[in-house]
């Protein structure tokens, strides 16, 4: 069991269970795309699908909306024993409690396996960790050496320069080719 607190300092035991996992499955869905058609569609969570366990982490590293609805489907019981709604609860996850909760969630994920399985969890958890803290390094590192030029033409975003003038760009009146304009009679 790993405990974190909220926003408000509320202080929550992340369990997981059998029971909380299948409750997870019965209450949350992800996106995933149909390989045969393309098409995205919805399919109930398995939290603890050793299967698909790579899957798992990437959803609880980066649909933090999503891992609310999670830790709200294993903290049922605590949430209304505490006599909050679930936008109540959900409103108490941000920023530093909701990175604390993540962490424990997937700490209880990995304790979750069986022996013969744990270890090779954890190390895929590690590994992650070891990947991510590296891009986020590279992403920061690039940030810092980009200029607001370099930014919003990346972005496609004007940078407030007027266009380079060009040879091809026709002065303002009528081009020799145009008919005068009608008069009115």
């Amino acid at each position: 069991m790993r405990e974190f607190r909220d926003d408000q300092g509320r202080p929550w035991q992340v369990a997981l269970t059998v029971a909380s996992a299948l409750r997870v499955r019965d209450n949350v869905t992800v996106d995933v795309v149909d390989e045969q058609t393309g098409d995205r569609k919805a399919v109930p969570f398995d939290l603890v699908d050793a299967a698909n366990i790579s899957q798992t982490f990437q959803v609880l590293r980066s649909q933090y909306a999503k891992i609310g609805e999670i830790l709200y489907a294993l903290l049922t019981k605590q949430v209304e024993t505490k006599g909050l709604s679930k936008e109540d609860f959900l409103d108490g996850l941000r920023g530093d409690s909701l990175d604390a909760a993540t962490k424990a969630l997937e700490q209880e994920l990995v304790d979750f396996f069986p022996q013969r399985l744990r270890k090779m969890i954890g190390l895929l958890a590690s590994k992650m960790d070891e990947v991510q803290n590296e891009m986020l390094g590279r992403a920061e590192a690039g940030l810092e050496k980009a200029t607001i030029e370099s930014l919003a033409g990346a972005s496609g975003t004007p940078s407030g320069k007027p266009p380079e003038s060009s040879e091809s760009t026709q002065e303002s009146g009528l081009a020799d080719n145009s008919s005068p304009l009608a008069t009115a009679a």
